[in-house]
């Protein structure tokens, strides 16, 4: 395993991760933290071409090459994650933690000049999708000890502001369902945890802070490894939801 320049300690090796949002800054920074603590990874994005290009990225540094899953959440609905959850047991044999880094953003705008397909989609992507995916996956993260739901949120008082709409609301709507699957699962050995990165070089920043200097600020590789971390950590009732930036 590959040591971390954080000074955390965390052991994958044979647990099955499933990443959504996978060929994006965070997720995939997320999957080579998580490869080189030996972690079986399935990588889950529409974007074809990234998941390629980060499979070879991983196999290219003696990493076990991961299970790459093509799908548009956009478009999914439950046969399409139940067929996931079939070949999570068939070619894995269960899950231990499912990351929710998956995202739908497209500018900033007042909410009369959004596009009704382009909420539905935002709300699709964002809201709609992770909570199909999770009650999919639950049957197979209760059966693990110590798996993990992990969701990754955004400061609601930044996104709830004027002008962010869709992904505002959702990210709103997501902060509550982790608060209720958090409640609903304290019973069982399934950890959920909502994580707010906070600001990092992505893809996503760089749509909102147009002037910004990119280089300004810290790569997605540093909060990856605190994400990665809260894999194995254990957790506290106290800190359902984690402010990386603070």
């Amino acid at each position: 395993m590959n040591a971390l320049p954080w000074g955390y300690n965390m052991d994958l090796s044979g647990k099955t991760v499933l990443i959504t949002g996978a060929a994006g800054g965070l997720g995939g920074a997320l999957a080579q933290v998580c490869a080189g603590q030996g972690a079986n990874l399935v990588l889950l994005d529409r974007n074809r071409r990234g998941l390629g290009q980060l499979s070879d990225q991983l196999t290219e540094q003696g990493f076990v090459p991961p299970g790459l899953y093509p799908m548009d959440l956009a478009g999914a609905g439950p046969d399409d994650f139940a067929e996931l959850i079939e070949t999570l047991v068939s070619e894995f044999g269960g899950l231990y933690a499912l990351v929710h880094c998956a995202l739908d953003f497209d500018s900033l705008q007042p909410f009369e000049q959004i596009e009704p397909q382009q909420w539905l989609r935002s709300m699709q992507v964002n809201v709609n999708a992770p909570w199909l995916l999770s009650c999919a996956c639950l049957p197979l993260l209760k059966k693990q000890e110590g798996g993990r739901l992990i969701f990754l949120l955004d400061d609601l008082e930044t996104v709830t502001d004027a002008y962010w709409g869709a992904y505002g609301t959702a990210k709103a709507a997501l902060t509550g369902m982790v608060k209720q699957f958090h409640a609903a699962l304290g019973n069982t050995r399934v950890g959920v945890r909502g994580i707010v990165p906070g600001p990092m070089r992505t893809a996503f920043r760089a749509k909102v802070y147009h002037a910004e200097n990119p280089m300004d600020q810290p790569g997605p590789e540093i909060a990856a490894g605190k994400v990665a971390h809260m894999l194995t950590a254990e957790l506290s009732g106290s800190d359902l939801i984690v402010d990386l930036s603070t």
